[in-house]
C-alpha cells in the first residue's frame, strides 16, 4: 500500500505540474504534505509525524550512531554561489576577458566564433541562463550584425556552452539532484569534468566549423578584418557602460584572485562549498563597496535571481523526507526490484541517462528530479549503484535541454539574437545530440556510469 500511495503521490505532483495547475513550489510543498497526511492516517501514526519527516528533509536525520543531513547544505551553496557571481558581474570580472577576446577577434569571423564560445563558457559560469544571453549579446551581437555574419550561429554559440556549464554544482540540475540523492557537490561535480571536457572540445570544433563557414561566405581572407576599427572602439566603449556605478576596475586582480581560491578549495573540497561562497560573498561585497547601503541594495538585487532556485530546493526537502519518512521510497523500490530481472539491475544508471535524453526534453527540470529520480534512485542503489552513478547518469541529457521549449531564457535568447526558434532548435540539436554521446561514453570509460560487463 506504501508503494501505491508513493506512485499516486508522484503521478498527482507530476500530472498538476505538467498541466500548469500548480507552481512547481507550491507543488513540491502540499502535494507531499497531504499524501504524507494519507500515510499517517493509513498507518495509524500522529499526523504531527509528516511534519517531523519534512524537518529531516530540509535539515537532518539521526540514523544509527551518524546524521544524515537534509537539503540545508545545498542551499546554502546554491543562495551564496549565485550571489557572489552575480556580484562579480557587477563588478566588471569578465569585462576585460570579453574585451581581449573582441580585440583579438580583429573583425575575423572565425576569431569571432571562437571568442564568442570562450566568452559563454566563462560568463555561463554564473549558472543563470538569461545573464548569460544579455551580457553576450551586448558584448557580440552588433559585432555578428556589422560583418554580416549568421545570427543563428552566434544563438548556439551561447547555448551549446551554457549547456555545459549547466553541470557547476550551484547550477538549477545539480542543486536539484543533489537533495535528492543527498550527496555533496565535490563529490558529484568530479566525476562531471572528464565529459564536461570532451563537450568543450565538440564545442571549439563548432566555433570553428561556423568560422570557416562564414569566412568563405562572407569571402574573408585570414587575418584580415571586415569591419572598421571605429566600429571595435564603438564595441569597446559600450562595454564600459556602468549606469549604475557598479563596476570595480581598479580590484580587478583582487576579485580574480579571490574567485580562483574559491574554485580551487571547492574542488579539493577543503572547505565546506557553501561557506566558501557564504565566507566569500560577504569579503566581495565589503571590498567592492564601501557603503554598507549600496551592499545591502546589491544584495536584495542579486538575491532575487536565487530566490527562485533556493525555494525549489527547499521544496525538494519537503517531498524527500516526506517520502523517506513515511516509508513511501522504500516501498517503491521493493515494488519495482521485485519486477526487475536481476541480470538487468546492474544496468539501471545507464537506462536512466538514455531517459534523460527524452525526459528533459519534453519534461521541466522539476518533474524529471523531483518527479522520476526518487522513484529510480533506491531501485539502483539495491542493485549496487552509488548516489553519484545515478547522479551523473541523470545529468547526462542536459546536453539536449536547452532545444527543448520549456526553457523560459531560450526565448530571451531568440528575441536577442533575432532568430527563429524552430531554426533555433535544428540547429542546436546539431551538436547538442553529439554533446550528449560524447559525455555518456566519456561517463562509462571513466566509471561513472558502470556497465556490469566491463568489470
Amino acid at each position: 500500500m506504501l508503494a501505491l500511495l508513493g506512485y499516486l503521490m508522484v503521478i498527482v505532483f507530476m500530472i498538476l505540474l505538467l498541466s500548469k495547475k500548480i507552481s512547481p513550489f507550491a507543488g513540491l510543498i502540499l502535494v507531499p504534505l497531504a499524501f504524507g497526511f494519507i500515510v499517517a492516517g493509513y498507518t495509524g501514526q500522529s499526523f504531527l509525524n509528516v511534519f517531523d519527516w519534512i524537518y529531516e528533509g530540509l535539515y537532518y536525520q539521526v540514523v544509527g550512531d551518524g546524521v544524515k543531513s537534509g537539503v540545508a547544505p545545498t542551499i546554502t551553496l546554491l543562495l551564496f554561489a549565485i550571489l557572489y557571481f552575480s556580484i562579480m558581474l557587477d563588478v566588471g570580472l569578465f569585462d576585460p576577458l570579453s574585451k581581449v577576446l573582441i580585440k583579438w577577434a580583429k573583425g575575423d569571423p572565425l576569431r569571432l566564433c571562437l571568442a564568442t564560445a570562450a566568452i559563454s563558457m566563462i560568463v555561463s559560469l554564473d549558472g543563470d541562463g538569461t545573464t548569460t544571453v544579455l551580457i553576450i549579446t551586448a558584448a557580440v551581437l552588433s559585432l555578428f550584425k556589422k560583418m554580416k555574419m549568421r545570427q543563428l550561429y552566434l544563438a548556439v554559440l551561447i547555448a551549446i556552452p551554457n549547456s555545459i556549464m549547466n553541470l557547476v554544482p550551484w547550477s538549477g540540475p545539480m542543486a536539484r539532484a543533489m537533495p535528492v540523492l543527498n550527496i555533496g557537490p565535490k563529490e558529484f561535480f568530479v566525476p562531471l569534468i572528464p565529459g564536461m571536457i570532451g563537450a568543450m572540445i565538440l564545442t571549439v570544433y563548432m566555433a570553428y566549423y561556423y568560422g570557416k563557414k562564414e569566412r568563405v561566405r562572407l569571402g574573408c581572407v585570414d587575418g584580415k578584418s571586415i569591419i572598421t576599427e571605429s566600429d571595435l572602439e564603438a564595441i569597446m566603449v559600450s562595454l564600459d557602460d556602468d549606469p549604475e556605478n557598479l563596476k570595480r576596475p581598479k580590484l580587478l586582480l583582487f576579485n580574480f584572485v579571490l574567485t580562483v581560491l574559491i574554485m580551487a578549495l571547492l574542488i579539493l573540497d577543503i572547505v565546506n562549498g557553501g561557506m566558501l561562497f557564504l565566507v566569500g560573498t560577504s569579503i566581495a561585497l565589503i571590498v567592492n563597496y564601501k557603503d554598507p547601503g549600496l551592499q545591502a541594495k546589491r544584495l536584495t538585487a542579486n538575491g532575487a535571481e536565487a530566490l527562485g532556485p533556493v525555494s525549489l530546493v527547499f521544496g525538494a526537502g519537503v517531498i524527500m523526507g516526506v517520502l523517506n519518512g513515511s516509508g513511501m521510497s522504500a516501498g517503491i523500490a521493493e515494488h519495482i526490484v521485485s519486477l526487475l530481472p536481476e541480470n538487468m539491475g546492474g544496468y539501471i544508471p545507464l537506462l536512466l541517462a538514455l531517459i534523460s535524453l527524452p525526459g528533459l526534453f519534453f519534461l521541466p527540470n522539476d518533474a524529471f528530479y523531483f518527479g522520476i529520480l526518487p522513484v529510480i534512485a533506491p531501485i539502483a542503489y539495491s542493485f549496487g549503484a552509488s548516489p553519484v552513478n545515478i547522479g551523473v547518469a541523470s545529468l547526462i541529457g542536459q546536453a539536449v535541454r536547452f532545444a527543448s521549449p520549456l526553457v523560459a531564457f531560450l526565448y530571451v535568447l531568440v528575441d536577442r539574437t533575432e532568430v527563429n526558434f524552430a531554426d533555433y532548435q535544428k540547429e542546436y540539436l546539431k551538436w547538442g545530440i553529439p554533446s550528449y554521446f560524447i559525455q555518456l561514453i566519456i561517463a562509462i570509460l571513466t566509471g561513472a556510469i558502470p556497465l556490469p560487463f566491463l568489470n
